[in-house]
């Protein structure tokens, strides 16, 4: 009987110990745009014999191994502070996760314009606040909303992106800060994922599966990320597709005005935006030595992006002076306004390179790619899901 090639079911899990299968179930299952599967590949090492007749010798396969592409819509969960379905790919591609499971509440020890001072029982550590939206909801600057791009542990201090027109508080502002879930890259302890494919009742398990992901979001498209992952080889079986429950996947909504705030690129908050795209660039490799078990590792990343925006005046924003010049900048960005449905986007430490014109409409666009640069280590990128 035919197979249908639309048929198919992918579910992710999060392995507790690498390469052991965490038993996947029909709520593991994840909302795919597209799917790419290469279910077998290999290093070939030819015999190369010399014989009386000419011909081929055998190939035999080497370091067998699965690679999968996935691209998921860029969403949350629909509820802030629970973990969106790609929870487990994240980890898989060098990501760790902190849970703020509700919504951190408090009254201001000081405020102005786009900055705040938390209360005094506010977390210590430095940047732990960052990329999370805060909520003016009672005194000076009610209702007031924006993106935390810096925080200082040591004096509360917060540093904002409005998202509504303005941002000022004052002492004794109240201020909530929603529920969310916040990843950062790692540089050890990576987690490992199992994917479980089922291509209309032909079962592909892949197990130990890490690797890279990128961002990409354009004006009227669906936002995405791709997930570029490596995994062992298992045998496929005939095996019926598990009854799946997709769950934690709210429905996307596309990059455009209104839905798309708190943009700042190095310092100019006032792009019009075309694009915007960032590739975590993780380097992947699967080995396989005597005396040890196969694995697939990852061995260092070189994250850039690039965002697209109507050719700002010199005076307003010189993006050539500060490539030159090497001055360090932000990039921040936050999708969506609905909670459980946004996705912020925080570089707090970016260099700028080359800048170059192109087109759009007729209107000249200027394309900044830049460089995540880390600062303490391992906070080069956060994306937080609230």
């Amino acid at each position: 009987m035919a197979k249908l090639a639309r048929a198919a079911l992918i579910q992710c899990k999060t392995e507790s110990s690498y390469g052991v299968d965490p038993t996947i179930a029909g709520t593991d299952a994840l909302l795919v745009r597209s799917l790419t599967v290469n279910p077998l590949e290999s290093d070939t090492v030819s015999r190369d014999l010399l014989r009386s007749y000419l011909g081929n010798s055998e190939q035999l396969l080497a370091l067998t191994r699965v690679s999968v592409q996935i691209e998921v819509e860029i969403a949350g969960s629909g509820t802030g502070g629970t973990a969106s379905r790609i929870d487990s790919l994240l980890k898989a591609c060098g990501m760790a996760s902190t849970v703020t499971g509700s919504a951190v509440t408090g009254s201001s020890q000081a405020g102005a314009a786009n900055t705040i001072t938390l209360a005094s029982g506010a977390n210590a550590t430095d940047d732990y606040y960052n990329g999370m939206q805060v909520t003016i909801t009672s005194g000076t600057g009610n209702n007031h909303k924006g993106l935390i791009v810096d925080y200082v542990g040591s004096t509360k201090v917060c540093s904002i992106k409005p998202i509504t027109a303005s941002f000022v508080p004052s002492a004794s502002s109240g201020y909530s800060i929603a529920a969310n879930v916040g990843y950062v890259p790692v540089s050890s302890s990576f987690g490992s994922v199992a994917i479980q494919y089922n291509n209309d009742g032909i079962e592909h398990k892949i197990l130990g599966a890490r690797g890279s992901y990128s961002l990409s979001l354009a004006v009227g498209e669906m936002p995405t990320i791709i997930f570029d992952l490596t995994g062992l080889y298992t045998e496929p079986t005939d095996t019926s597709a598990d009854t799946a429950t997709y769950s934690a996947q709210a429905t996307p909504v596309l990059f455009k005005q209104g839905n798309t705030v708190a943009s700042s690129f190095a310092g100019y908050d006032g792009a019009a935006i075309q694009s915007f795209s960032v590739d975590m660039a993780n380097e992947v490799t699967a080995r396989e030595l005597v005396g040890t078990d196969k694995s697939v590792i990852l061995t260092n990343r070189a994250p850039s992006g690039e965002a697209v925006i109507e050719t700002p005046t010199i005076a307003a924003k010189n993006f050539f002076s500060q490539a030159t010049s090497d001055t360090l900048g932000l990039v921040s960005l936050q999708h969506g306004v609905t909670a459980g449905n946004i996705v912020s986007i925080l570089c707090p430490t970016v260099d700028i390179t080359n800048p170059s014109y192109s087109e759009s409409d007729g209107i000249s666009m200027l394309n900044i790619g830049f460089t995540p640069v880390p600062s303490a280590g391992n906070d080069e990128i956060k994306l937080t899901f609230s």
